[in-house]
């Protein structure tokens, strides 16, 4: 009997020392208590999560084609403002050259007789702006067309006479003296308009004039007592200094000339402020 008792003592000790010796397995955070993993999931829902380096990238540079559009359209729109300013001021510039050069190839002083018999010289418009057209009251055509666009052109600007500091005046100059009598130069320009002054005077007069201008005429064959002068059809705008300014002719019409005369009456109301 002492001896199964002590087998039976042997054996017990061996099955207590496996148990002792034998690991025990270490759990891993997931596996810990349902109250750790409650709190990891509500800090879940705390703290941030992070963003792929991809989706970082188009939130950076999200820009939607309306942005696109809007700044488009706004840089389009400074750069037409930029170059019509640009475009307004070469074009000024360019006025103002056309009359510097003109100063000095066209215009001058002249002493005639007006149609109500007065004498006048260049320094009696001054402060007007004077535009002048050569032709003689015999002319069959080209005279009566001409001066039908001098009134339409009179008429134009001076509906606008409450604005202008300087006021406009038509001129007819007679290139035929000889025929061309105040009294008749005074019947002929009342045809077309009230405003016109006619002027003539002694055929010396009238070509000292017409050379100062540039203006070519010429007396061509009679017949008769009969006889057609050839002249240059030209208008000459004359500024209130007596400075020549611009010139036009029978390719303008009468909007297209009235227009072009507004354009250097404002150049120059800027020009001396």
């Amino acid at each position: 009997m002492s001896m199964i008792s002590h087998l039976f003592s042997i054996r017990a000790t061996t099955c207590l020392t496996r148990n002792i010796l034998r690991p025990t397995p270490i759990r891993l955070l997931s596996s810990a208590s349902p109250s750790a993993n409650k709190a990891t999931n509500a800090n879940d829902h705390i703290l941030p999560k992070e963003l792929p380096s991809s989706e970082k990238r188009k939130a950076k540079f999200n820009i939607s084609w309306k942005t696109v559009s809007v700044t488009f359209i706004g840089a389009a729109s400074l750069i037409a403002f930029i170059y019509f300013l640009d475009q307004r001021k070469m074009q000024k510039r360019k006025v103002l050259q056309r009359a510097a050069v003109g100063k000095m190839a066209i215009g001058g002083p002249f002493s005639l007789i007006t149609h109500e018999r007065k004498p006048v010289t260049d320094k009696d418009f001054r402060g007007q702006w004077l535009l002048i057209y050569f032709g003689f009251t015999h002319c069959p055509d080209i005279c009566p067309e001409e001066l039908e666009k001098l009134s339409e052109i009179t008429d134009l600007l001076r509906r606008d006479k409450s604005t202008q500091k300087n006021p406009f005046q038509p001129v007819f100059v007679s290139v035929d003296p000889e025929r061309d009598t105040p009294e008749l130069v005074s019947t002929y320009i009342k045809d077309y308009s009230p405003h016109f002054i006619g002027l003539t005077g002694t055929r010396e007069q009238v070509a000292e004039m017409c050379k100062h201008y540039r203006v070519y005429f010429s007396q061509g064959p009679k017949v008769g007592d009969d006889y057609i002068v050839d002249h240059a059809i030209i208008m000459y705008l004359i500024n209130p200094n007596g400075e020549f300014v611009d010139y036009y002719g029978r390719n303008k019409n009468a909007k297209e000339v009235a227009y072009a005369i507004e354009q250097h009456m404002n150049t120059f109301k800027e020009s001396n402020k």
